[in-house]
């Protein structure tokens, strides 16, 4: 296809979990890293992240190399935390820190009314609408990072009618529900995805499906699309992986560092060789192209955890001895595993060919091996590759960055009546370094014996080792016959203007907050001692005449024509809209909407509130993550009439309602990992079973698109609000 690509500047965003790993990212070529804190990330249990000595010092280390540093406070925080987040964005701002990754909105309201350092949505927030992206643009927010969940399409339609910097993820893990939306772990054990503590009950085991793991998706790998996420207008390709070892940053943003430049230049590019990489470094079961084109192959995974590289067969075990025939070379200290399963593993610590031994080999080899429950025959992956590390090592302890530039050395200098020192620096590839300047405070004096020599003023100027900064040609002016200076006050000059130089690279981009663009005035809050009866089939709410409600809410299977009659017939009082919505979905629940007065509308997202706001009553859902009294009066502000607290707000929050009792949504799909299990023909006939015999509960709906989620029980001893959806 014709390129027109090379104008365009896209960074590539690269994961770090420890210091090591952001060391992989920097110096494997990301154009930015983000990374977080000892609390309030969504990797706060899983990945090492940084305290706050070593955040200032790796934020440093990034931008001296021209590396923008983005910090992740993605999670919900209860109203006791509030007085922690606070202090914890200020240091982040005052070391220099490019913007927040932030999802509580009142986190955002906080820092939007405190500092001016940028924020980024996380993709915790669900923004898969343009409504959404509108609405967050207009609170501040700087940067979107998409849905995963996004096609190419809907992409590229956002991008049309907006100019606010999207990101995207390129390469790793994909969540099979709606990041941000899922409550799942929190109602199994209490443990909450929205507060960085998942305990991932997607990647167990289940049974009554093809596979033992139907909710476990495959990873995202993009390298051969690049182009075509290129020309859709993206900001910032984004790989996860802040849980994953150091060794995974550094071959992952080498490898899309690559591919993206070659994109960019229309060059051909080594995909294969780049793709037999990836699947080595980290995998499960393969990888999909994820939602960009809509594809269903993210549920074909047979093993929720590193798959690795297939490379044979077991031809024989016998004598404490494995043998395998593979077209692999294999390496001593590469790591093995046996079987679908994946659970039986090794390393290799002796190889031999043929029975001789050997450090590195392919063909018939054998190894030593005291392993149980191993067959002739067993399918052997290899999960870690001896060389592999070897590169990945490499690229982490590089670190060759410097900054080339021309020094011109004034010696004699006229400075208030005075002689003085003065160096300035010029730069050819950044213009921020361009004739910056110092100038000494020592005052030139003739030499009484021996004069400085040209050669000494250039010796101790030309010491820069240690820095990232490299004076390519130093020039030197003599305005002053035989001076006396002091090694230490040369010295003093150059370590003055390089400290001067890593200021203006550890600048940040600001940002001033419009704080009036929502309704300051003093919150009229509502009335929350009602009861709210939520159902998905209106026919059937004589079934609860036992609850004394006062409002019924609709959660209809299909979003027609056929809500307006109910709502002409106060047979509901409005409808609750999923969690799941794109732009298309959008325009025909607004349609509905049109056609009533003050029907309540339940609004699980931000674009909903974008779009309905003045059209009907608006009341925030538990997809909304209201946890603390600032989200909740920052939701009041935004035309909300009532708000409705989130699933772990625990406790009722002030001025809201909370669930009471019911099934809730728990998990939300783009694409039903049941209909890809069992058949959609057979959803009702085969069950879906959890590792405690308990089946799980799918369920779908209709609008211009067909979403599906799980349904999951929660009981509260407070709260007013019954959910009665099956």
């Amino acid at each position: 296809m014709e390129n027109n690509l090379n104008n365009k500047k896209i960074e590539l965003l690269a994961p770090a979990g420890d210091e090591r790993g952001l060391r992989a990212a920097v110096n494997a070529g990301a154009d930015a890293v983000y990374f977080g804190t000892k609390s309030f990330n969504a990797r706060v249990g899983a990945a090492q992240n940084f305290d706050e000595k070593t955040l200032e010092k790796n934020i440093k280390f990034a931008k001296l190399r021209n590396v923008n540093v983005y910090i992740t406070v993605n999670t919900l925080a209860y109203n006791d935390e509030i007085d922690k987040v606070m202090p914890l964005i200020k240091n982040i701002y005052d070391m220099g820190a490019d913007a927040v990754i932030v999802q509580d909105l009142g986190i955002i309201d906080i820092v939007r009314n405190n500092f001016n350092i940028p924020m980024h949505a996380s993709t915790q927030m669900s923004c898969n609408n343009l409504y959404s992206v509108n609405l967050l643009k207009k609170i501040g927010i700087d940067r979107v990072v998409l849905a995963r969940e996004m096609s190419l399409e809907n992409i590229k339609y956002i991008r049309n009618n907006t100019d606010i910097e999207l990101e995207t993820f390129v390469h790793g893990a994909l969540c099979v529900s709606f990041s941000g939306q899922c409550a799942y772990s929190y109602l199994h054990g209490g443990r909450s995805a929205n507060r960085g503590a998942c305990a991932q009950p997607c990647r167990m085991e289940y049974s009554g499906g093809k596979t033992d793991y139907p909710l476990s998706t495959k990873d995202l790998m993009t390298i051969d699309i690049i182009p075509n996420l290129i020309e859709s207008g993206i900001t910032s390709f984004k790989i996860e992986g802040r849980a994953k070892r150091s060794e995974y940053s550094a071959i992952t943003a080498y490898i899309y560092r690559k591919v993206i430049d070659f994109a960019l230049e229309n060059k051909d590019m080594p995909i294969e060789k780049y793709r037999e990489s990836l699947m080595k470094i980290f995998n499960r079961g393969g990888f999909s192209q994820g939602y960009y084109y809509n594809s269903k192959d993210i549920f074909e995974n047979y093993k929720p955890s590193h798959s690795g590289e297939y490379i044979g067969n077991i031809t024989a075990y016998k004598k404490n001895k494995i043998y395998i025939k593979t077209k692999k070379e294999l390496n001593i200290y590469d790591g093995l595993s046996f079987g679908e399963s994946g659970k039986i593993g090794m390393q290799i610590s002796d190889l031999y060919k043929d029975n001789i031994r050997v450090k590195r080999a392919k063909g018939n080899l054998s190894f030593s091996s005291v392993l149980k429950n191993i067959n002739i025959g067993d399918k052997v992956y290899r999960t870690t590759d001896k060389l592999q590390m070897d590169e990945a090592d490499k690229i982490i302890e590089k670190d060759n960055f410097k900054h080339i530039l021309d020094l011109n050395c004034i010696i004699g200098f006229d400075y208030n009546n005075d002689k003085r020192i003065k160096l300035t620096v010029k730069s050819k590839y950044d213009e921020r370094l361009n004739n910056i300047e110092y100038i000494s405070d020592y005052k030139l004096q003739k030499a009484e014996t021996k004069s400085v020599s040209k050669e000494d003023i250039f010796n101790s100027l030309s010491k820069t080792g240690g820095t990232v900064f490299k004076f390519d040609n130093i020039n030197i002016e003599e305005k002053f016959e035989n001076p006396f200076i002091p090694v230490k006050v040369l010295n003093e000059a150059r370590r003055c203007l390089i400290e001067k130089l890593e200021n203006i690279l550890m600048q940040s981009k600001k940002i001033n907050y419009d704080k009036k663009i929502y309704n300051e005035k003093n919150i009229n809050y509502p009335n929350t001692h009602i009861k709210v009866l939520i159902v998905n089939d209106e026919e059937k709410s004589n079934l609860y005449s036992d609850i004394d409600y006062d409002k019924k809410i609709l959660f209809p299977k299909v979003y027609d024509e056929n809500i307006i009659k109910l709502f002409e017939n106060k047979k509901i009082d409005g409808i609750l809209l999923p969690h799941i919505t794109f732009d298309k979905d959008i325009e025909l629940i607004k349609n509905i909407v049109s056609k009533t007065n003050n029907m309540i509308v339940i609004c699980n997202n931000l674009g909903h509130i974008e779009a309905f706001r003045d059209k009907c009553i608006l009341w925030a859902g538990i997809g909304l993550n209201a946890i603390n009294n600032y989200s909740v009066n920052f939701l009041y502000k935004l035309g909300i009439d009532t708000v409705i607290s989130a699933v772990e707000a625990g406790k009722n929050l002030k001025h809201t309602l909370s669930v009471k009792e019911g099934f809730i949504p728990a998990m939300n799909f783009v694409f039903c990992p049941k209909s890809m299990s069992v058949g959609c023909n057979k959803c009702k006939e085969q069950d879906i079973i959890d590792n405690k015999g308990n089946s799980v509960i799918f369920d779908c709906l209709k609008m211009h698109n067909k979403t599906s989620f799980i349904l999951e029980k929660i009981k509260n001893k407070t709260g007013s609000i019954y959910y009665h959806l099956y």
